[in-house]
């Protein structure tokens, strides 16, 4: 059975808080149509595997969210998300933080139809849906030295640290969502690891690590 509207709230409320989270009070409506277009979506296209409301509201949107951590908070910055798949985190990030402007990159035609979709009826300003590859898009002159940050979920980069060094601009970083620390003295390419943020998802959904590269 879907939560109802005031339970959702609570619960996602609660996993915030536990977190010391960002959660402003536009994005509550956000997250719930959210969720439940994921929901409808997913009985037709292959977006998430996870199909539990508490699950979902966790390890989806909570840990997404957490990237707000490490996203410097003055002035305008521009995202990407490589491999955005249904959204994560770059959705979450959009709703805590509206001044970010997005670039959310996506192979697949039919997971870029839901992203536009879904920035589309929330009326989501400053986010691009690219259906690409990442080996394509560093080819493009306009993704030179563009982004400020990029954010990688569930997609392996081993081996494409130069490409990643060259979409961000001078002093930009590189944010992965992982499951482990990467360790000390690791470098991606041209990226050296800069810091990594821990922390145990609510409910015991488990520990993840945000690790940090910088040029």
């Amino acid at each position: 059975m879907e939560q109802d509207a005031t339970q959702f709230e609570a619960s996602l409320r609660s996993f915030a808080a536990q977190l010391t989270l960002p959660l402003p009070e536009s994005s509550i409506s956000q997250f719930l149509r959210y969720s439940s277009e994921l929901k409808t979506w997913n009985r037709a296209i292959n977006l998430t595997a996870i199909e539990q409301d508490e699950e979902i509201m966790v390890k989806h949107f909570i840990d997404s969210i957490v990237g707000a951590k490490v996203i410097d908070s003055n002035g305008e910055k521009c995202v990407l998300d490589i491999g955005a798949g249904a959204g994560f985190p770059s959705l979450p990030l959009k709703f805590v933080r509206p001044d970010l402007a997005m670039v959310l990159l996506e192979p697949s035609e039919k997971r870029s139809s839901f992203l536009r979709y879904m920035i589309g009826s929330l009326d989501l300003q400053n986010m691009t849906v690219i259906t690409a590859k990442l080996e394509g898009y560093v080819k493009r002159q306009d993704a030179v030295q563009a982004f400020d940050y990029i954010v990688v979920r569930a997609l392996k980069v081993d081996g494409w640290g130069a490409a990643l060094a060259e979409l961000l601009k001078p002093g930009g970083k590189v944010i992965l969502y992982r499951a482990e620390r990467v360790g000390g003295g690791v470098s991606l390419g041209n990226l050296a690891l800069l810091k990594e943020l821990e922390y145990e998802l609510p409910s015991g959904y488990g520990h993840r690590v945000l690790s940090v590269f910088a040029k």
